[in-house]
């Protein structure tokens, strides 16, 4: 049996956090994770909703400590964690702050006590210990349950790091405006500056001011790990940001134009993260110079009679592709988009990403979103679209996208709202467009032509 140190090239003085402005160092770390774990209650699952970027690390190491899962929610909602506490009955959760989860044992993390500073050795956890528990985000249905394993988790962090190219000597601080809690936060912001020996910031910046200020605390280099809604809005502000080493993206497609802007603002490298719920981060390319995706050292792309799976050693067999991928070798493929994300109109067919990508390339939006109801009887579905755009109506908004995408896909209506539903990731999820249709007024903004109409 194999394990994995939960500490990469670390010394003990180095500092692996900054919390609240106080740099954290390495012995610290391992003693308030011993302090801690020695508090957990003994059950076998925990659910971490420690808000802090630091808190949440040091519950999620002195849960391994433990031989503890972390379950990972795919929302913070009180219906999800009672749901989720039916399914694992055998968990208690840790915080801290205000939250809890009804009917559940719970312990509050007390960051700011000083722990023993006696030398606490860096722990070794099993390669094969299921360390987390990560479950889809529901965006088109029922959330999944994946199963994470510490050797997996370390190892897609490691394989992670060999694509940024950065000195070894430098001492990389992370800031990142994606939750822990999700697998790309949890990958990026806690796993990959873990074991590459870099420093996490331990906060969660999320508006542009919040977001330059937390990268102007931090020296250079510093990488920032974000998503396309957030890099989106902090090109439309007008804050000052520092020079930014690299730029990490995922959980939604990023437009070559944006990824070019980012560059260009940030003084940054762009590089996209490609991944999924059942396998974690498998491949990266960077946007502007790419349109294939490059997989991870060690990783190979098989064919699956469904499409294609991706294969490693870390993987107990190959995990199923859930996109549509073309492949050009075994380690290089293009990606055209999630089979739940690829619309027909009348034989013609596009990618809801796609559109979204025009949606908010239109001068004066700020948020967009396409959404296909479900399709009704004797009767062609029309897309629709919902569009955050002060100055825009619907017609100005329709006027641009005719020059933009084919007339079959010109959504019908285009609904002008305040603000846009997202996730904590930033994903538009199903029942939320759904609700937020119901409670639109009945469109009388265009008839319905037909299908053809230019």
């Amino acid at each position: 049996m194999t394990h994995s140190p939960f500490l990469g090239p670390y010394q003990p003085q180095s500092t692996i956090a900054w919390y609240h402005g106080k740099p954290m160092s390495a012995s610290m770390v391992l003693a308030h994770v011993s302090f801690i774990g020695n508090q957990l209650p003994r059950k076998r699952y925990v659910v971490n909703m420690c808000q802090d970027r630091y808190a949440f690390l040091v519950g999620f190491a002195a849960a391994l400590r433990q031989s503890q899962t972390t379950l990972l929610p795919p929302n913070p909602s009180p219906e999800t964690l009672q749901q989720l506490t039916r399914e694992y009955p055998d968990c208690y959760y840790i915080t801290d702050g205000p939250g809890e989860i009804a009917g559940l044992e719970g312990v509050t993390l007390n960051i700011d006590r000083s722990p023993d500073r006696t030398p606490v050795e860096n722990p070794k956890f099993l390669d094969t210990h299921i360390a987390a528990i990560a479950f889809t985000s529901g965006t088109t249905g029922t959330p999944r349950p994946n199963l994470k394993s510490w050797g997996s988790m370390v190892q897609i962090a490691q394989k992670t790091g060999e694509r940024i190219a950065l000195p070894q000597a430098s001492p990389v601080t992370i800031v990142a405006t994606v939750p822990h809690q999700h697998m790309y936060g949890l990958e990026t912001s806690i796993m990959l500056p873990l074991q590459q020996g870099w420093v996490i910031d331990s906060g969660r910046p999320f508006f542009p001011e919040d977001i330059a200020s937390a990268l102007h605390e931090q020296p250079a280099p510093r990488i920032l790990v974000s998503t396309p809604i957030h890099l989106r809005a902090c090109v439309m502000s007008r804050s000052r940001f520092p020079e930014v080493a690299y730029t990490l993206s995922a959980t939604a497609p990023l437009s070559k134009d944006l990824a070019k802007q980012v560059e260009e603002l940030l003084d940054t490298t762009m590089i996209e993260i490609y991944g999924f719920a059942e396998a974690g981060t498998i491949a990266t390319r960077q946007p502007i110079q790419e349109d294939s995706w490059t997989l991870l050292i060690g990783l190979t792309l098989r064919s699956d009679p469904d499409g294609y799976a991706v294969s490693t050693p870390y993987f107990s067999e190959p995990i199923p592709i859930p996109d549509t991928i073309q492949s050009a070798t075994p380690q290089h493929f293009t990606l055209e988009g999630r089979p739940n994300h690829l619309i027909n109109i009348g034989g013609h067919r596009a990618s809801l990403d796609a559109l979204n990508i025009q949606l908010l390339s239109i001068d004066g939006v700020v948020d967009g979103a396409f959404f296909m109801p479900e399709e009704k009887e004797k009767s062609v579905t029309r897309l629709v679209a919902f569009v955050v755009a002060p100055g825009h109506t619907s017609e100005s908004i329709l006027s641009v996208l005719r020059t933009k995408i084919a007339p079959v896909f010109l959504p019908r209506p285009v609904y002008l709202i305040d603000t846009i539903p997202r996730n904590h990731t930033g994903k538009f999820v199903r029942k939320d467009a759904e609700t937020l249709m119901r409670a639109q007024p009945n469109p009388a903004l265009t008839p319905n032509k037909s299908i053809n109409d230019h």
